[in-house]
């Protein structure tokens, strides 16, 4: 959706009769009814006759289509047709220079503003957007604050966008098809009209990882046309809704018989678990839009946009403050927040700080999110909140979990799965400037178990036994690590990298320890999961003539279980038996264990596809124990093996499986985010 636009306002395009128009009149006309996808397929028709007579209209036409749309990859390319043709307004260069920009394209976008500049001195956008891409470009060099990442259970390949904590969950809007809902179609977007939808994470209270499905939101929250954003009060008994109603003798009637219906505020209460009926907010009006509602967090104060007459711009962010049970007047939250262009989606967070969406403050290009702090009752100059946060698309409505630097926002960056997409974000941990005091550090080292060759850049979760707290330490180019450490204290470090199995080890510092500089007991040593490279599983016995797995012999094949949970691998399991009894007999004995072994480890959960069962009986011995050869008993048990073989090794990782390359050196990591009995092979008895 184009959020200055058809977030903001409802357009009903009613149908019209006349005498057949030429190809770009037609045009126009589709485009003065807001059809601009009607639109464009009757110009792409009409340049494809390459008329010379309307080649050029229709070129500026189809550029104008696409900046309408919100597309910017195609209005650049059309736009630059109507620059290279000469026959260009000034009006084209600006546009064009928007188009760069949102595309991150920041040299060229400020050679065209300036250009822009030189034709229309008076409009002062054409310098203020030039240095705004200079200050893109200077921003680069900026280390990241945030890590982003779509959050992909929300999505559609619509417009998912708005989100507000609700209860245990999320509640967002989107323009999806509901399934188990009636709804009209909305003629701009071809999708259904917006509806609320709630979803909840599935480890409580976070926000960075994954999600349930999301259901429509319950009770009389969803009507017809419209619903959403929304925001509701700490403890849900209150909402307030933006929402759009269709009526017969009001809202701003334009020409060619199309009304605009301008977004309104509606709030609603919950009493014994049911909504009751939303009434309108009493600044609704047929003359201006309101909406985008936010609630301070005591629900006293009401922030909102509008584009009222009086602001500083298109739109502009506005407070009410409730007087007992009516609103306050409004207040435009004055010209360090408000600019000459559009400011949108208010948040405020738990500790009052005010977030928000502009396109008038400098930033990459489109919306970008900023925050503002309130000191002694004043703003605070707006901070850009900086790339991957923001992009040169529209970013916008960030809702962050109880300052915990985590949360979610909206954007249309070209990565997601539809138009608007919801995605979430966590800040990175800023490192702590060291003490005066010399710290007491060990290092370690983590290297390939065969070649002896370092592994940079692998992953070491450090566990501190007695708090719980697991530290992320990533290897440098010598493939090793340092980090403190505290006197007295146990630690566990487990090693991994794609494509290898783990190591781990334990160990204590002593109390009464006086070095500042140790040592690990040893190396972290990983075993390369080289395809078709084979691997014996210790202490795999079964009972004679037999085929069950014993107890004793299901930590090892839970150690397998792990190793594949952690790395994309299939294997072939292959069971052996020493050179006694018929060869006939051993094959088929031997058989039968590698498919026990086999459900086994199905049962835990692994693919079927992933694992399957060889009985090798006594064809690959490992020593001279063949047929008549006589033997001691230890010679014979190490031909009775369990091995498994690497098959295949998948490129990429599954959406469902651990990889340690998520996360960031210096993370300190909760043990529920880790898989149950992570750290279990690192204790004695348990592999």
């Amino acid at each position: 959706m184009n959020k200055r636009t058809s977030i903001f306002i409802l357009i009903l395009a009613i149908g019209f009769t006349g005498a057949t128009f030429g190809q770009i009149s037609k045009a126009k006309k589709e485009m003065s009814l807001y059809n601009y996808s009607g639109a464009i397929q009757i110009l792409q028709k009409t340049l494809k006759k390459e008329d010379p007579k309307t080649k050029d209209e229709a070129t500026l036409l189809l550029a104008k289509c696409y900046r309408k749309q919100n597309d910017m990859p195609n209005a650049k390319a059309w736009y630059a047709k109507v620059i290279g043709s000469g026959k260009g307004d000034s009006l084209s260069y600006y546009y064009y220079a928007q188009a760069l920009r949102s595309c991150g394209d920041y040299s060229k976008a400020k050679e065209m503003f300036l250009h822009y500049d030189s034709l229309v001195s008076k409009d002062r956008r054409g310098r203020i957007f030039a240095s705004f891409c200079d200050s893109a470009i200077a921003w680069e060099s900026k280390p990241p604050a945030f890590d982003v990442k779509n959050a992909a259970t929300l999505n559609t390949k619509q417009s998912d966008f708005g989100p507000a904590f609700f209860e245990n969950g999320v509640m967002f809007a989107s323009d999806r098809i509901p399934s188990k809902m009636k709804t009209q179609t909305y003629g701009w977007t071809g999708n259904s009209f917006l509806h609320l939808f709630t979803a909840e994470p599935l480890v409580t209270d976070d926000y960075y990882n994954d999600f349930n499905e999301p259901a429509l939101a319950p009770g009389l929250l969803n009507q017809e046309y419209h619903d959403g954003p929304a925001v509701s009060n700490k403890i849900w008994s209150e909402l307030f809704i933006n929402r759009t109603f269709i009526h017969k003798d009001k809202g701003k009637k334009e020409e060619n018989s199309i009304r605009t219906h301008l977004l309104k505020i509606f709030y609603g209460k919950r009493k014994d678990g049911k909504w009751g009926k939303p009434e309108p907010f009493f600044l609704n009006s047929d003359e201006y839009s309101v909406g985008h509602p936010a609630l301070s967090p005591d629900a006293k104060t009401l922030y909102f946009v509008s584009d009222i007459k009086g602001g500083y711009g298109g739109t502009d962010l506005y407070m009410c403050t409730r007087e007992g049970d009516k609103w306050s007047k409004p207040v435009n939250l004055g010209e360090q927040i408000n600019t000459f262009g559009n400011e949108m989606f208010p948040f405020i967070a738990d500790n009052g700080d005010l977030f928000f969406s502009s396109d008038g403050l400098p930033g990459y290009g489109g919306l970008d999110i900023f925050v503002s702090h309130n000191v002694n009752g004043q703003w605070t100059k707006p901070e850009n909140l900086g790339k991957p946060l923001n992009s040169s698309f529209d970013d916008f409505s960030l809702a962050d979990f109880s300052n915990t630097g985590k949360g979610l926002f909206s954007s249309n960056r070209p990565d997601g799965k539809g138009s608007d997409d919801l995605y979430s974000y966590r800040r990175i941990p800023t490192k702590k400037p060291l003490v005066p005091v010399q710290p007491m550090m060990i290092s370690g080292c983590v290297k390939d178990k065969v070649t002896g060759a370092p592994l940079p850049g692998a992953t070491v979760f450090l566990l501190e036994s007695s708090s719980g707290k697991i530290l992320v330490i990533k290897t440098n180019e010598g493939g090793c690590f340092t980090t403190p450490v505290k006197k007295g204290s146990s630690y566990v470090a487990k090693a991994m990298e794609r494509g290898y199995i783990a190591d781990c080890l334990t160990f204590t510092i002593d109390p009464l320890e006086t070095k500042t500089d140790l040592k690990t007991p040893r190396d972290l040593l990983l075993d390369k999961l080289a395809l078709n490279r084979k691997f014996v599983l210790e202490n795999i016995y079964y009972d004679f003539d037999k085929s069950f797995i014993r107890k004793d012999a299901e930590p090892s094949l839970n150690n397998l279980i792990r190793i594949m949970n952690e790395n994309p691998i299939s294997v072939e399991l292959g069971s052996h038996t020493d050179c006694r009894g018929s060869d006939e007999y051993n094959i088929r004995l031997s058989q039968r264990r590698a498919e026990s072994a086999v459900q086994y480890i199905i049962s835990k959960g692994i693919d079927a596809k992933r694992i399957t069962a060889h009985g090798y009986g006594e064809t690959q011995l490992v020593n001279r124990c063949s047929n008549g050869v006589p033997c001691s008993p230890e010679e014979h048990q190490a031909n009775r093996r369990t091995e498994f073989k690497v098959t295949s090794v998948v490129q990429e990782t599954a959406a469902d499986a651990f990889d340690p390359r998520k996360f960031r050196d210096g993370e300190i990591l909760d043990s529920r985010f880790l898989p149950d009995g992570f750290f279990s092979i690192c204790y004695p008895g348990t592999k």
